[in-house]
């Protein structure tokens, strides 16, 4: 078997896997405060238009 060819095989999956890490991290740390936002506001706008509906007869 060719070392070259070992090696050259290694160093593209290596960087592959890095850089698709630092990617992840990158959007992880981005978006994750929007999506919980979202999530949120989801969540207590459908709570608080079942209390209007509730306070409005």
């Amino acid at each position: 078997m060719n070392v070259d060819v070992f090696i050259l095989f290694f160093n593209c999956i290596l960087t592959t896997v890095l850089s698709s890490a630092v990617v992840i991290w990158i959007l992880r740390k981005e978006y994750k405060p929007v999506i919980d936002e979202l999530e949120g506001n989801g969540i207590n706008s459908s709570e608080d238009e079942e209390i209007d509906k509730s306070k409005k007869g």
